[in-house]
């Protein structure tokens, strides 16, 4: 049996256009059962699957229809373990995983593998998880290679073996995987599975760099000479070094000597000569140093500021893949300059840095998606990009992760995930995922209360000036939550957070001054703050601030 043409066409047309309504309509009119379970190659679950329609993707689950396409089951699979479009259902993700996997999917042979890895709905089993990251790593998915190399690294499931880390590790370094090129750079900084050579480090660190890798931009700065290296060798032998080989026409240490004078490692700093050998290797196309030239016009560092020449040499870069220039083409087209804003070529390029793995630019991809910035808005889309820069140690978007599980944005609600992605951005001094952290030990969203921990984690996020920790530990010293009351101190942190302009904390002001709590008692200057949260349309400071202009006596004292 075989499919009507003409609805087949409607059906394809609708998945093309996102139409919804009209996909539902046509699986419930133009098919029967036997139809719509019909295996073909082209099926409609096959490409919905495959352009992450997730919505339809659901519909036409529902509606009977399978596939054999084993990219699409992977992506199933991933439905299922996301709440993509379907209930979340870990047992039908891992189904779906094994189905694709066992046709040679390596993308969800590495999925059984991290799974199995981190005990992630299955009994941890390291041995488990080396042989599916095998099997993935084999058919070149550069991310199994990395996790494998990672393994044997770590004698994880596998006797330890720093040779056969290097050789993984490589693998995908050579495919431009940020987090192996990383790797790669700590191996032979280090002398792990290969002869140390500080050169090869510094290489391999830059690659990961020039793809947002935070961790390779630390690694750069401690190999440098931040943090003292284990030999004699430092900072100003590594300079010589690089003069050496960027005199004779060596393109990769033209553009590191480059970045050294911009950094002023081994060397005085001098931005007129970090533009001088960064122009060298980026006139022989070397793309790095395209980017950097680029930085140097865009910021006005040894030149005069010119977007419009940034713009230039961005767009050199990015032409040959340059993940870091796609994602300043993509800021200086979102923002306008050095050319016409022009949000369509911003998201395009944005989407290009961001399919190479550049964290900042996932992590920008997902708040367009999240917002409705210049496309369509979708919390699912935004949870993929924001869980991608994430796995990258973003800590802008792990604390978005961890918003998105507290509140359930395009996924089910899950404070235990809240609690882990907060904690990963925490660990990394995110103010905002500090202040999370207090909320949810505060209100004991999937862990036990404790004022103490949420006094704690707000302290850390208030000593950065976050507003609102700042309010809520002027809170917990007021009611003397997990402390010993303290006006004194609560007064000090309303004070710094009203300043910043929190409602709430400028109407704790306004009672205090009033009732002479930590401070002389101050009718006008109560009245100052009261006005101020007023204004921001703080209710309980606009109904005081009312009775007040009636002349009453003063605020209500179950309202203060």
């Amino acid at each position: 049996m075989t499919w009507p043409i003409d609805l087949r066409k409607e059906l394809f047309k609708s998945i093309e256009g996102n139409r919804i309504k009209d996909v539902e309509d046509i699986l419930s009119t133009g098919f029967n059962p036997d139809q719509r379970s019909l295996l073909d190659r082209k099926n409609p679950l096959t490409l919905s699957l495959k352009q992450q329609r997730w919505e339809i993707a659901a519909l036409l689950i529902r509606a009977g229809l399978t596939t054999n396409n084993k990219v699409a089951q992977n992506n199933l699979g991933l439905m299922y373990l996301y709440g993509l479009g379907v209930e979340q259902n870990h047992a039908e993700a891992l189904t779906w995983f094994y189905k694709a996997a066992d046709h040679g999917n390596a993308k969800s042979q590495n999925n059984l593998g991290l799974m199995y890895l981190n005990g992630l709905w299955v009994e941890q089993n390291y041995a488990e998880a080396l042989n599916w990251f095998h099997k993935a790593a084999k058919r070149g998915d550069p991310d199994a290679q990395n996790n494998l190399g990672s393994m044997y690294l770590k004698g994880l499931g596998v006797e330890q073996n720093d040779a056969r880390a290097f050789t993984w590790f490589r693998k995908a370094a050579c495919q431009g995987y940020s987090s192996a090129q990383n790797n790669l750079g700590l191996m032979y900084a280090k002398g792990l599975g290969v002869r140390k050579n500080y050169a090869e480090a510094l290489t391999w660190f830059c690659k990961s760099v020039n793809q947002g890798s935070a961790a390779a931009h630390n690694n750069l700065s401690w190999i440098l000479g931040e943090l003292p290296l284990e030999t004699e060798q430092n900072c100003v032998e590594a300079f010589i070094w690089f003069r050496k080989a960027a005199k004779k026409g060596d393109v990769s240490a033209q553009n590191i000597l480059g970045w050294m004078y911009f950094k002023g490692l081994g060397v005085e700093q001098n931005y007129g000569e970090a533009l001088t050998w960064f122009r060298k290797a980026a006139d022989q196309g070397h793309a790095a140093a395209q980017s950097n030239l680029g930085w140097m016009y865009y910021q006005g560092l040894g030149t005069e500021q010119n977007h419009t020449e940034a713009l230039t040499w961005y767009e050199k870069a990015a032409n040959q893949g340059d993940a870091a220039s796609q994602y300043q083409l993509a800021w200086m087209h979102f923002k306008g300059l050095g050319t016409e804003q022009n949000c369509a070529k911003a998201l395009t390029w944005l989407g290009k840095a961001a399919d190479q793995g550049h964290a900042a630019a996932q992590y920008h991809l997902g708040c367009t998606l999240q917002n409705g910035l210049g496309t369509e808005q979708s919390d699912v889309e935004a949870l993929i990009w924001f869980r991608k820069s994430a796995d990258q140690g973003n800590a802008a978007a792990q604390y978005q992760l961890g918003l998105i599980f507290l509140k359930g944005l395009g996924t089910e609600q899950n404070y235990a995930e809240a609690l882990i992605w907060f904690r990963k951005a925490a660990d990394q001094e995110h103010a905002g995922a500090q202040h999370s952290l207090g909320w949810m030990h505060q209100h004991g969203l999937g862990v036990e209360q404790s004022y103490a921990e949420a006094l704690a984690w707000y302290r850390m996020s208030a000593d950065q000036e976050h507003a609102a920790a700042q309010n809520n530990l002027g809170y917990f010293y007021l009611m003397g939550l997990g402390v010993e009351q303290n006006y004194a101190e609560a007064l000090f942190w309303f004070c710094k957070s009203a300043d910043q302009g929190v409602a709430a904390a400028q109407y704790q002001l306004a009672c205090m001054h009033l009732k002479g709590l930590g401070t002389e008692q101050n009718f006008a200057v109560a009245l100052t703050w009261l006005d101020k949260a007023a204004r921001q349309g703080h209710t309980a400071a606009q109904k005081n601030l009312k009775r007040l202009h009636r002349n009453s006596p003063g605020l209500e004292q179950s309202s203060c």
